[in-house]
């Protein structure tokens, strides 16, 4: 570390277990500041350099200027300007990553307001030793000049004001305008950062994620990439510099903080929808469905972010940053379409909003856009629920993507012309191959057995395959529902259904995908047996219409099911062939209606005589 003499002027090298007692100052650069080539030169050579902000520092730390008034006298300074060779990138990097911590470790940090004008003399402080605290920052115009400074729309700044625990302020003439504790009010109601935070009186541990990013959201740099730079100290992490990647720096800030930890308010920002931005081509995204990765672009993004505090986290999870996706093992949270039968995916922020603690969850909307991937929707939305919403399944391993500007439907999206045509949702039209899933509104999809899981999309309820390889073209659902009586005012029958297709890759209906329907009680074992078999094959078809024969699991369109007082029958229908629908897949695909209907148990039962599967030969 570097620290600056403040009597000779003199910079000096120390090492971690020799560094000194020291100050340290923060302001706001400004043109023609004094740097590090200058203070190895002829610094004394410098116009009006004894009225620059390097002397007066020093003048203060050497308690020449103010005496006992500001405590002990330092003899060495820490000033960014003149103690950092940013010539040097390993130099700048080192230093980037350690200055939260000798801003945290400095004796005093001198925080000087170079647009803070002086008011009247009664209260502008060149201060006599004994004059009380509560004189020092009188005045409401006083307040209010305070808080206009320059100082506090500053990046770097945050960390300076929060890491140093004793804080002196001083004007543009470098008068003393009071300390963090005087001014503890203007402070905390300017930046939105509570008393006992900005006091140390709580740790930065027990603030969310969300709500830190909320303190930056209306602070500014000079360079793009040190919006995330700045912000290191304040979560804790540790990053390279990369000048010159712009926003991706931000990204990389927030995998930083992922895998540092799993509070998962990281998630928790929105943005204006696409047609509200003030120059929307910042995010060049077509009216439609709104899609964007699950990281946030800035930190502007938490603007509304800061009263989401922490709560107990929803369960065990794990975050972790792997080959450009976030690998994430979790529960999700799942939003019936009841209409439909189907349910759309919730990322739990395990955070709430404190000015609405009425046992609220806050969510995301995510969107499936491949093998167990997902993006974010709806930017513009945070979700509030009063209810429980997580899906009963165990956390499985799931990816978000930071990003989507790479994928191929996007891409692809990107470069349609609008034409005033309807907007297609390019994450339906990216699948080639599909087979959906029809239910009437008494019946809906149970969650713990869709098998495979990862290629299929719950929201339209369909199995499908984003490429050519159409050999797993085989699928497995577990349906459930209830049938009330004619009043409503109780369940008369339990549907338990398993359904398997396979061969839906077919785009011609003389080759219609073959199906059956199963009552689940009656199949539970061999259902159980059959899936654990095809499930280490990844459902591949030819296998699985062996285990089908070799298990003699029957070809069935209907399955009767007797509740206490009624009986029903539940079928399917296959459409009479592949139907066009652009918002569910690209190419043609299947689509399976499923009906039931009340039976009299006089009435014949007997289900429609099997075909039997169609073995192909080999």
């Amino acid at each position: 570390m570097r620290l600056l003499n403040t009597r000779t002027l003199l910079i000096e090298d120390f090492q971690d277990d020799k560094i000194p007692s020291y100050a340290i100052l923060s302001h706001t650069w400004r043109d023609n500041e004094v740097l590090f080539k200058d203070m190895t030169n002829a610094v004394k050579n410098i116009p009006n350099f004894k009225e620059h902000k390097v002397v007066k520092a020093c003048d203060v730390a050497a308690a020449r200027s103010f005496g006992a008034l500001l405590g002990q006298s330092y003899e060495w300074i820490w000033i960014d300007t003149c103690c950092i060779d940013k010539s040097n990138s390993a130099e700048l990097t080192e230093a980037i990553n350690s200055m939260y911590d000798w801003y945290r470790n400095a004796g005093v940090c001198y925080v000087y307001l170079d647009d803070l004008p002086v008011h009247q003399v009664d209260c502008s402080v060149h201060l006599e030793p004994d004059l009380p605290a509560h004189q020092r920052c009188s005045g409401q115009d006083l307040s209010i000049a305070f808080q206009n400074c320059r100082w506090f729309t500053r990046g770097w700044t945050l960390q300076e004001l929060m890491a140093p625990k004793h804080i002196f302020f001083f004007d543009k003439k470098w008068n003393f305008r009071g300390t963090k504790m005087d001014l503890i009010d203007e402070l905390s109601q300017r930046t939105r950062i509570s008393r006992p935070i900005l006091l140390h009186d709580e740790p930065l541990s027990t603030v969310s994620v969300a709500q830190k990013m909320s303190w930056a959201a209306e602070r500014h740099t000079t360079r793009v990439e040190d919006t995330a730079y700045c912000l290191l100290g304040i979560f804790g992490v540790h990053l390279s510099m990369r000048y010159g990647e712009r926003h991706r720096a931000f990204r990389r800030l927030q995998e930083a903080i992922i895998s540092s930890g799993s509070d998962l308010s990281v998630f928790a920002w929105k943005r204006l929808p696409s047609c509200q931005l003030p120059h929307p081509q910042s995010y060049s995204q077509p009216p439609g469905r709104d899609y964007c990765g699950v990281l946030a672009k800035e930190p502007r993004d938490f603007e509304h972010s800061g009263n989401y505090i922490k709560k107990v986290p929803s369960g065990k999870r794990s975050l972790l940053s792997l080959n450009g996706s976030l690998l994430a093992n979790l529960q999700f949270g799942v939003e019936p379409i009841l209409e439909e039968g189907g349910y759309r995916y919730l990322l739990p922020l395990d955070c709430q909003d404190e000015l609405n603690q009425n046992h609220t969850s806050l969510y995301v909307r995510l969107r499936k856009c491949g093998y167990n991937e997902f993006v974010r929707e709806d930017p513009s939305l945070i979700l509030t629920y009063t209810r429980h919403l997580l899906d009963p399944i165990i956390p499985v391993d799931r990816y978000l993507l930071p990003d989507i500007s790479s994928q191929p439907w996007a891409i692809a999206r990107s470069k349609t012309p609008l034409n005033g045509l309807p907007i297609v949702d390019p994450i339906g039209q990216s699948r080639t191959h599909a087979i959906q899933l029809q239910l009437p509104p008494e019946m809906w999809l149970q969650m713990l057995d869709i098998w495979p899981a990862h290629r299929f999309d719950g929201e339209d309820r369909v199995f499908f395959l984003p490429d050519t390889n159409t050999n797993h073209d085989s699928c497995m659902a577990r349906l459930s529902g209830g049938l009330r009586s004619e009043f409503g005012d109780r369940i008369e029958v339990n549907i338990e259904c398993v359904f398997i297709a396979l061969g839906w890759s077919s785009t011609s209906r003389e080759s219609p995908p073959q199906c059956t329907l199963l009552d689940y009680s009656a199949f539970t074992s061999v259902s159980s047996e059959f899936r654990s078999e095809v499930c280490g094959w990844d459902f591949q078809r030819n296998y699985t219409l062996e285990r089908l024969v070799y298990h003699s699991i029957p070809k069935t369109s209907s399955v009767v099911i007797r509740g206490r007082r009624s009986t029903v029958r539940v079928s399917f229908k296959v459409s009479e062939g592949p139907v066009t629908d652009k918002n569910v897949c690209g190419g043609t695909f299947w689509r399976v209606h499923f009906s039931y209907e009340r039976i009299n148990d006089d009435d014949d039962q007997e289900l429609e005589a099997s075909e039997g599967w169609i073995v192909p030969k080999v």
